[in-house]
């Protein structure tokens, strides 16, 4: 089962608790460990989690409303 976008955005959330400043290392190294496995389908959600938290310290988009 695919996790959703909330749950990657909650998971960096808890990611970057654990690692601070080294959350990005660290998932990439999960990718790396992922695919070492032969797991592409977990490579590819610590790829999602990755972009997730680079999105995490971005002020949000203004809406043109």
């Amino acid at each position: 089962m695919a996790l959703s976008d909330l749950d990657v955005q909650r998971q960096a959330h808890s990611w970057i608790q654990r690692h601070g400043d080294d959350a990005v290392a660290k998932a990439r190294e999960m990718v790396e460990e992922m695919r070492r496995k032969g797991d592409h389908d977990g490579a590819d959600l610590w790829l999602r989690v990755i972009v997730a938290l680079g999105t995490l310290g971005e002020p949000p988009t203004k809406s043109h409303h």
